[in-house]
């Protein structure tokens, strides 16, 4: 299995959680959702790659993120673990989430 599927379950199981008769994720605005999930967790998943796959319960580590930057095709001149790389890798995923059906505010893709 990818890492993005992972992830892609992952939020899945996370809001089926929340909302209840969520068949797919474009059933349910998942900005709003993930909002839920975080508050008061003090994580910034809006704003940090780290913090979204934590929010998830997904594998924050620098080797995964590396290995899911390589299978989102993120720049690989990137530093591993730089802002940049960081950067980059949480708005390629979030692309690619909105690529297959979440409702992702085109703020979070810019």
């Amino acid at each position: 299995m990818s890492i993005f599927t992972d992830i892609f379950n992952k939020i899945l199981g996370k809001i089926k959680g929340l909302v209840p008769g969520a068949n797919t994720i474009s059933d349910v605005n998942l900005t709003a959702e993930l909002d839920k999930l975080a508050k008061g967790s003090g994580l910034e998943w809006k704003t940090s790659v780290i913090d979204f796959l934590k929010l998830i319960g997904a594998n924050s580590s620098r080797e995964n993120r590396d290995a899911l930057a390589t299978e989102l095709g993120v720049d690989a001149s990137f530093k591993s673990g730089s802002a940049e790389k960081n950067e980059s890798l949480r708005k390629a995923l979030f692309k690619k989430i909105a690529a297959n059906g979440g409702n992702i505010p085109g703020s979070l893709l810019d």
